[in-house]
């Protein structure tokens, strides 16, 4: 399960990744801004994913931890800012996109 975990946490933080190099192209300073916030927290998160795959799971708290705090954290906040700048915020979007989140936080926690 560990695996599992571990790897849909990678997919989630290269989504973003993906998300945030598509943004890297606008000519709005704050849509690159934001893109890189992302970037980062979605680095952070896949460095989080795979330390807690090589690592066997033994330090389950503090990788969650780490992996909410430096890369779920940025994303989802980075993506909160880039609604907000585009001037549509869908609030089902970001609860969905925090519920998985804490999902995958809490998979990481327990696996």
């Amino acid at each position: 399960m560990r695996i599992v975990v571990s790897a849909a946490v990678i997919l989630f933080g290269l989504l973003h990744i993906i998300a945030a190099a598509a943004q890297f192209q606008s000519k709005d300073p704050a849509a690159r801004g934001g893109a890189a916030l992302m970037a980062c927290g979605g680095v952070l998160l896949t460095s989080s994913a795979i330390a807690h795959l090589v690592y066997s799971g033994s330090a389950g708290w503090i990788t969650a931890l780490s992996a909410a705090v430096c890369g779920f954290l940025p994303i989802c906040f980075a993506a909160y800012l880039n609604g907000r700048r585009a001037g549509t915020v869908h609030a089902s979007h970001h609860i969905i996109r925090g519920g998985i989140a804490a999902l995958l936080v809490a998979g990481i926690a327990i696996w």
